[in-house]
């Protein structure tokens, strides 16, 4: 494909069957304008900054001014298919140039915003060359949502080393979320500012699973039959399972080495624990990941010659995609699921695990979280662990190893509460009904 080449347009009607209403308008980009946009300047100026890994960032204002220009492509499109007076759901940090040249366009619009990754304290933010026009951007949304207060909370202080922010209402956080407990925690959150006179509504909505299509899957007789073999073929070793994509964000390489420290500590275990690490590649193209990808590949090399026998390899390393159906069969054998990021927006992956793991029937498993990851604030009853510090790792699984049966499933029936009721319906619907009552201003209705 040329780089001046647009892409084909999908066609407009997704998915006629299950979603007749539903119609997609496509934006034709170039393939060049696709890998400046995405692999290159989100990824290289946005994406580390939004992690707090500021030696990481890579600045190029050239890249920016393609980045504009792609946004403006997508505010105009959205321009010119919205009905009058039209609802507008932005997603993601890709886009946060799109809410400022819509209100242009589209006045009349009703704009909305999820951000969907986390959001950094200001003395992070504010070195981006950029972040005036990002926040005079966002500023012109009607509503902005985060995963948690934290994020919240970090973004009207990007807005107070800016301008002079006025705040109408708080909110307490303790009803849903963890607050002096856990790393992320906040006690209170800010629900409305003002601006110069422009009032934007902020709330936290952590994304939830699809908890029908899990129980779906889950309730398949080759689901159930694929479980059952994987089962037989652990012979009663007890597994841990680590699912993530291949990103320096997710701290692969402190958990594997974490994972070499257990084993050096803890001798008992040696053929009765296996680490099953899958990891998602990254996008083609991605090469700020390949010298991650070389050093995990090395280090779990050295981990298996010294400790793998005949019948048993104490990691099993998965690069690849794997179908859902099959994570699916991981999590419900997975004794532990063991998710610790470095930094995370939010993390779906605990979420998927305890969502299966409370539709089998011994409901046994365990999650530990990062402290660092935003699902963290969300479930109480996941073993909480700092993924910078080798020894809390051990000891996240040293814990995990010792609870009690009675724990164990007591501590994944409360988790699965809250993973079954806010799922991914509850949490689109709760930032519609946001958005939806801006205009009138009546109250603040409670975090959903």
């Amino acid at each position: 494909m040329k780089n001046n080449q647009k892409i084909a347009p999908a066609d407009r009607l997704l998915d006629p069957e299950r979603y007749p209403n539903l119609i997609a308008s496509p934006v034709l980009l170039t393939k060049r304008e696709i890998e400046v946009f995405y692999k290159l300047f989100s990824k290289e100026a946005f994406w580390p900054v939004i992690f707090s890994f500021a030696d990481k960032v890579k600045f190029n204002h050239s890249y920016w001014e393609q980045y504009v220009e792609v946004n403006r492509q997508f505010a105009e499109k959205a321009a010119a298919e919205a009905d009058s007076g039209a609802t507008v759901w932005i997603h993601e940090y890709n886009l946060w140039m799109v809410p400022g040249i819509l209100r242009q366009l589209r006045p009349d619009v009703k704009i909305g915003f999820f951000h969907h990754t986390s959001f950094p304290p200001a003395d992070i933010f504010n070195i981006i060359p950029w972040r005036k026009e990002i926040i005079g951007s966002m500023l012109q949304c009607d509503y902005i949502g985060f995963h948690i207060p934290r994020y919240v909370e970090n973004f009207v202080d990007v807005l107070k080393s800016h301008a002079p922010v006025k705040v109408i209402s708080r909110q307490p956080c303790g009803e849903r979320f963890l607050t002096y407990s856990c790393a992320l925690g906040v006690d209170t959150m800010t629900r409305e500012i003002d601006v110069s006179g422009k009032r934007v509504r902020l709330g936290a909505h952590p994304v939830g699973v699809d908890m029908n299509n899990i129980r779906t899957i889950f309730q398949q007789p080759a689901t159930r039959q694929q479980i059952h073999a994987l089962k037989g073929k652990v012979k009663g070793k007890k597994i841990v399972l680590s699912v993530e994509r291949l990103d320096y964000v997710k701290g692969p390489l402190e958990k594997i080495y974490a994972y070499q420290s257990f084993l050096e500590q803890h001798p008992e275990y040696h053929g009765k624990v296996e680490l099953i690490n899958i990891c998602t590649p990254p996008a083609s193209g991605m090469k700020i990941y390949d010298k991650v990808l070389l050093e995990l590949e090395q280090a779990i090399g050295r981990i298996n010659g010294k400790y793998a026998r005949m019948d048993w390899v104490p990691i099993r390393f998965f690069f690849r995609s794997v179908p859902f159906e099959e994570v699916i069969t991981y999590y419900a054998i997975a004794d532990i699921a063991w998710i610790t990021p470095l930094r995370d927006g939010l993390n779906l992956v605990a979420k998927e695990y305890v969502a299966v793991q409370g539709l089998t029937k011994e409901k046994d498993g365990v999650l530990i979280v990062s402290e660092f990851a935003g699902v963290s604030v969300e479930l109480p009853y996941a073993i909480r662990t700092n993924p910078y510090d080798t020894r809390e790792l051990v000891h996240g699984l040293e814990q995990a190893f010792s609870l009690e049966p009675e724990d164990r499933r007591l501590r994944m029936e409360r988790l699965f509460e809250v993973v079954d009721y806010y799922d991914i319906d509850e949490w689109s619907s709760g930032f519609i009904r946001e958005l939806e009552d801006t205009a009138e201003n009546s109250g603040i209705p409670a975090v959903h």
